[in-house]
């Protein structure tokens, strides 16, 4: 059972995920890089790298599940025609 309905509600999952990705990765590189260099500093650091690494994780698979999930486009199954954005050949008026 596919849980989304719309391939934007996929590619909305997908973002999300990768956004907090990169929130995480980028959590980790500030605090190593600017924790101050003592015994605390390094605790805070390795606070941030287990809090922060489960979480890259689930969101990196939860992201691609979505990815795979995505419903597909459904504008490949038919390709449009010269003749779709012609107004007059649908047109009930007899032609002078």
């Amino acid at each position: 059972m596919n849980p989304f309905k719309t391939r934007l509600q996929a590619i909305a999952f997908v973002c999300v995920g990768v956004t907090v990705v990169l929130a995480c990765v980028a959590s980790i590189a500030v605090a190593d890089a600017f924790m101050p260099e003592n015994v605390a500093g390094q605790k805070g650091v390795v606070t941030f790298y287990r809090t922060f690494t489960p979480m890259i994780v689930v969101w990196s698979v939860l992201a691609s599940w979505a990815y795979f999930n995505m419903p597909p486009r459904s504008c490949c199954d038919e390709l449009p025609t010269d003749n779709d954005g012609d107004i007059a050949s649908r047109s009930t008026l007899q032609k002078v």
